[in-house]
């Protein structure tokens, strides 16, 4: 009886101490999941100001579509809550920031100016739920008739 005894308090003592490495490997695995997300995004953002021109009126405009993972809670992941997409006003650069459902936040810099639905604004893109969101990506002109990239959730 005592070994059986002795085996369930070093099972329980064994899951209290990875508890805390479980949770950390769980977090590190969203950042790293999220961070390649929003490096796709920044790739195909570089991609169309550097290859492609945006199109004359009446004809689609040079587009991208990137999937960023949001994950849920899992033993493997930590539930993402959002991630937000703001363009900097004084700058042609971008930051996106995250955050994680237990409130820790991340942040990214992308070198290439985007905002959020319209080409004349400076609105953030903020992406909520769970799952691969797909993001487009569009290249059009501003009022100076400066290429921008316009994201939009699909």
């Amino acid at each position: 009886m005592n070994r059986y005894v002795v085996a369930a308090v070093l099972t329980v003592a064994l899951a209290v101490l990875a508890a805390p490495a479980i949770d950390r490997g769980a977090t590190l695995n969203t950042h790293r999941q999220v961070e390649t997300g929003i490096a796709s995004i920044d790739d195909a953002a570089t991609d169309l100001v550097e290859t492609e021109e945006p199109s004359p009126d009446g004809h689609p405009n040079p587009r991208r579509v990137v999937e960023l993972p949001l994950q849920r809670d899992s033993l493997t992941t930590v539930s993402v809550d959002h991630v937000r997409i703001v363009p900097r006003a004084d700058q042609r650069a971008t930051v996106v920031r995250y955050a994680l459902a237990d409130g820790r936040t991340r942040e990214t810099v992308i070198d290439e100016r985007i905002v959020g639905n319209d080409p004349d604004g400076t609105a953030p893109l903020e992406v909520r739920g769970r799952g691969e969101i797909r993001v487009a990506l569009t290249l059009r002109t501003d009022a100076d008739g400066d290429p921008v990239v316009v994201a939009s959730r699909l």
